[in-house]
């Protein structure tokens, strides 16, 4: 399996607060953060679907 490699840069209070999350929950880093990514391609995929959704219903009653 291929794996992406990418630096960023992550705020010192936000990086606290997943340090005590994995100290807590007993995860890597890593995990924590593709956990993260797949549940925030997730709630973005929905987030379109339904705005897709609502514009397709708005121009079906203008059509009307």
């Amino acid at each position: 399996m291929y794996y992406h490699q990418y630096l960023c840069r992550i705020p010192q209070s936000t990086w606290e607060d997943v340090s005590k999350v994995k100290q807590l929950d007993n995860q890597s880093f890593n995990n924590m953060i593709t956990e993260g990514l797949r549940y925030v391609v997730e709630s973005k995929k929905q987030h379109l679907s339904q705005r897709r959704k609502t514009r397709e219903t708005l121009s079906n009653m203008v059509s009307v």
